[in-house]
Protein backbone atom coordinates (compact mmCIF):
# COMPACT_ATOMS: atom_id res chain seq x y z
CA UNK A 1 0.00 0.00 0.00
CA UNK A 2 1.19 3.35 -0.94
CA UNK A 3 0.73 6.09 1.44
CA UNK A 4 -0.40 9.23 -0.17
CA UNK A 5 1.12 12.23 1.39
CA UNK A 6 -1.25 15.07 1.74
CA UNK A 7 -0.06 18.56 2.15
CA UNK A 8 -2.55 20.65 4.09
CA UNK A 9 -1.86 24.32 3.80
CA UNK A 10 -3.35 26.40 6.53
CA UNK A 11 -4.16 30.08 5.98
CA UNK A 12 -4.34 32.23 2.88
CA UNK A 13 -1.80 32.95 0.26
CA UNK A 14 -0.74 36.53 -0.36
CA UNK A 15 -2.77 36.72 -3.59
CA UNK A 16 -5.91 35.45 -1.86
CA UNK A 17 -5.49 38.02 0.90
CA UNK A 18 -5.16 40.86 -1.60
CA UNK A 19 -8.22 39.59 -3.46
CA UNK A 20 -10.37 39.39 -0.29
CA UNK A 21 -9.29 42.80 0.94
CA UNK A 22 -10.12 44.27 -2.49
CA UNK A 23 -13.61 42.75 -2.50
CA UNK A 24 -14.35 43.99 1.02
CA UNK A 25 -13.04 47.47 0.13
CA UNK A 26 -15.27 47.68 -2.94
CA UNK A 27 -18.33 46.61 -0.96
CA UNK A 28 -17.63 49.11 1.84
CA UNK A 29 -17.01 51.90 -0.66
CA UNK A 30 -20.48 51.28 -2.07
CA UNK A 31 -22.26 50.87 1.29
CA UNK A 32 -20.88 53.81 3.27
CA UNK A 33 -22.33 56.59 1.04
CA UNK A 34 -25.64 54.72 0.98
CA UNK A 35 -25.66 54.57 4.79
CA UNK A 36 -24.91 58.31 5.03
CA UNK A 37 -27.82 59.04 2.68
CA UNK A 38 -30.15 57.05 4.93
CA UNK A 39 -28.95 58.92 8.02
CA UNK A 40 -29.31 62.30 6.29
CA UNK A 41 -32.82 61.47 5.08
CA UNK A 42 -33.79 60.50 8.62
CA UNK A 43 -32.60 63.83 10.02
CA UNK A 44 -34.42 65.76 7.28
CA UNK A 45 -37.61 63.88 8.04
CA UNK A 46 -37.32 64.57 11.78
CA UNK A 47 -36.86 68.30 11.17
CA UNK A 48 -39.84 68.46 8.81
CA UNK A 49 -42.03 66.56 11.27
CA UNK A 50 -41.05 68.90 14.12
CA UNK A 51 -41.92 72.03 12.13
CA UNK A 52 -45.14 70.58 10.70
CA UNK A 53 -46.42 69.32 14.04
CA UNK A 54 -45.69 72.67 15.71
CA UNK A 55 -47.48 74.58 12.94
CA UNK A 56 -50.48 72.24 13.10
CA UNK A 57 -50.68 72.51 16.90
CA UNK A 58 -50.47 76.32 16.83
CA UNK A 59 -53.13 76.58 14.13
CA UNK A 60 -55.54 74.28 15.98
CA UNK A 61 -54.96 76.03 19.33
CA UNK A 62 -55.67 79.47 17.83
CA UNK A 63 -58.83 78.21 16.12
CA UNK A 64 -59.98 76.54 19.35
CA UNK A 65 -59.48 79.73 21.38
CA UNK A 66 -61.29 81.89 18.81
CA UNK A 67 -64.23 79.50 18.39
CA UNK A 68 -64.77 79.19 22.15
CA UNK A 69 -64.44 82.91 22.97
CA UNK A 70 -67.50 84.96 23.82
CA UNK A 71 -66.22 88.07 22.05
CA UNK A 72 -63.30 89.95 20.54
CA UNK A 73 -61.68 92.67 22.63
CA UNK A 74 -59.02 93.75 20.14
CA UNK A 75 -57.12 92.59 17.07
CA UNK A 76 -53.76 93.88 15.89
CA UNK A 77 -51.51 92.33 13.28
CA UNK A 78 -49.46 90.55 15.97
CA UNK A 79 -51.96 90.07 18.82
CA UNK A 80 -55.56 89.24 19.62
CA UNK A 81 -57.45 89.65 22.87
CA UNK A 82 -60.55 87.51 23.30
CA UNK A 83 -63.20 87.89 25.99
CA UNK A 84 -64.25 84.76 27.83
CA UNK A 85 -67.33 83.94 29.90
CA UNK A 86 -65.19 82.22 32.55
CA UNK A 87 -63.58 84.98 34.62
CA UNK A 88 -60.49 82.89 35.51
CA UNK A 89 -59.37 82.85 31.86
CA UNK A 90 -60.66 86.29 30.84
CA UNK A 91 -59.15 87.72 28.69
CA UNK A 92 -57.28 85.28 26.50
CA UNK A 93 -54.41 87.06 24.74
CA UNK A 94 -52.41 85.46 21.93
CA UNK A 95 -49.30 87.43 20.99
CA UNK A 96 -46.50 87.03 18.47
CA UNK A 97 -43.18 88.44 19.57
CA UNK A 98 -40.58 87.09 17.16
CA UNK A 99 -39.60 84.29 17.25
CA UNK A 100 -42.27 82.97 19.66
CA UNK A 101 -46.03 82.81 19.84
CA UNK A 102 -47.49 82.99 23.35
CA UNK A 103 -50.87 82.68 25.01
CA UNK A 104 -51.96 84.16 28.32
CA UNK A 105 -55.32 83.42 29.90
CA UNK A 106 -56.52 85.74 32.62
CA UNK A 107 -54.04 86.16 35.47
CA UNK A 108 -52.26 82.93 34.51
CA UNK A 109 -48.71 82.72 33.30
CA UNK A 110 -47.68 83.24 29.69
CA UNK A 111 -47.21 79.97 27.80
CA UNK A 112 -45.10 79.60 24.66
CA UNK A 113 -47.04 77.75 21.94
CA UNK A 114 -44.12 76.82 19.69
CA UNK A 115 -41.30 74.52 20.80
CA UNK A 116 -37.75 75.76 21.37
CA UNK A 117 -36.74 73.95 18.16
CA UNK A 118 -39.17 76.00 16.06
CA UNK A 119 -39.35 79.73 15.36
CA UNK A 120 -42.36 81.66 14.13
CA UNK A 121 -40.76 83.94 11.55
CA UNK A 122 -43.87 85.92 10.57
CA UNK A 123 -47.39 86.22 11.91
CA UNK A 124 -50.44 88.27 10.97
CA UNK A 125 -53.91 88.41 12.51
CA UNK A 126 -56.76 89.99 10.52
CA UNK A 127 -60.16 90.94 11.93
CA UNK A 128 -62.82 89.94 9.39
CA UNK A 129 -65.82 90.90 11.55
CA UNK A 130 -68.78 92.09 9.53
CA UNK A 131 -69.89 95.70 9.79
CA UNK A 132 -73.08 94.77 11.69
CA UNK A 133 -71.17 92.36 14.01
CA UNK A 134 -73.31 89.48 12.77
CA UNK A 135 -70.23 87.38 12.06
CA UNK A 136 -67.04 87.68 14.08
CA UNK A 137 -64.19 86.08 12.21
CA UNK A 138 -60.41 86.28 12.67
CA UNK A 139 -57.95 85.00 10.10
CA UNK A 140 -54.27 84.39 10.63
CA UNK A 141 -51.21 83.67 8.53
CA UNK A 142 -47.88 82.50 9.90
CA UNK A 143 -44.64 80.83 8.93
CA UNK A 144 -42.99 78.28 11.20
CA UNK A 145 -39.40 77.27 10.59
CA UNK A 146 -36.66 75.25 12.21
CA UNK A 147 -34.69 77.22 14.81
CA UNK A 148 -31.36 75.78 13.63
CA UNK A 149 -29.34 78.55 11.96
CA UNK A 150 -26.33 76.56 10.76
CA UNK A 151 -25.26 75.97 7.17
CA UNK A 152 -26.58 72.40 6.77
CA UNK A 153 -29.63 72.28 4.52
CA UNK A 154 -30.89 69.02 5.98
CA UNK A 155 -31.68 70.90 9.19
CA UNK A 156 -33.81 73.59 7.55
CA UNK A 157 -37.54 73.42 7.01
CA UNK A 158 -40.41 75.88 7.00
CA UNK A 159 -44.16 75.81 6.50
CA UNK A 160 -46.71 78.58 6.02
CA UNK A 161 -50.21 78.18 7.44
CA UNK A 162 -53.24 80.32 6.64
CA UNK A 163 -56.57 79.75 8.35
CA UNK A 164 -59.48 81.49 10.03
CA UNK A 165 -62.07 80.83 12.71
CA UNK A 166 -65.40 82.33 13.65
CA UNK A 167 -66.73 82.82 17.15
CA UNK A 168 -69.44 80.26 17.94
CA UNK A 169 -71.19 82.65 20.31
CA UNK A 170 -72.77 84.51 17.39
Amino acid sequence: MNKVLRNYNKGFTFVETILYVSIVSIILTALIPFAWDIIETGSQSAVQQEVSSNARYISEEIKYQIRNASGINSVTSSSISLSETISAINPTVITWTAPNLTIKQGAGSTIQLNSNDTNISSFTFTNNTSGDNATKNISFLFTAQQAYTGPRRDFSSSITIQSSAELRSN
